[in-house]
């Protein structure tokens, strides 16, 4: 509470999830509960403030002589999206944009690299990427909104 009075912030982008993938279980529902009682906290630390909550990037494993995302990518993002949900937070699909199954294997590739050799973090560049796409979704809303008719 002290530190949105002295912040004034106008919105709060929480992003987590990729620490999360190599522990592959069964249900996320654990995970879901976890991220809803953070939201839940950040709401009354910080009330009238919106929160977007980004969702999981892509990370990729070694398998044999190859790397391929994580099975499980899909089960958190979901789980990422219910708390959302759950506590009227907006969501933004950060996998679906970086291009869905296996891209991080695409961009640690690209020339010049956009993910890193670990195959979980982005590069700076690849950071730049995923920044243009989440600030275009925002105007993108933000300019659909404005066209909306007011109601009396």
């Amino acid at each position: 509470s002290q530190m949105n009075n002295q912040l004034n912030s106008g919105l709060i982008l929480y992003e987590f999830g990729v620490n999360v993938v190599p522990h592959q279980v069964k249900s996320y529902t654990y995970y879901e509960k976890l991220v809803t009682r953070q939201l839940n906290f950040l709401k009354t630390a910080f009330p009238n403030v919106p929160i977007i909550v980004i969702g999981i990037s892509d990370m990729a494993q070694r398998n044999g002589e190859f790397y391929e995302s994580y099975p499980n990518i899909e089960s958190i993002k979901e789980a990422q999206r219910l708390a959302a949900k759950n506590t009227n937070c907006a969501f933004w699909d950060l996998y679906t944009a970086m291009g869905g199954e296996n891209t991080m294997v695409k961009y640690v590739s690209a020339k010049p690299p956009l993910g890193a050799k670990d195959y979980t973090h982005l590069t700076f560049r690849g950071g730049q990427k995923i920044a243009k796409k989440l600030s275009d979704a925002l105007l993108y809303e933000r300019n659909r909104y404005a066209k909306k008719p007011i109601l009396p």
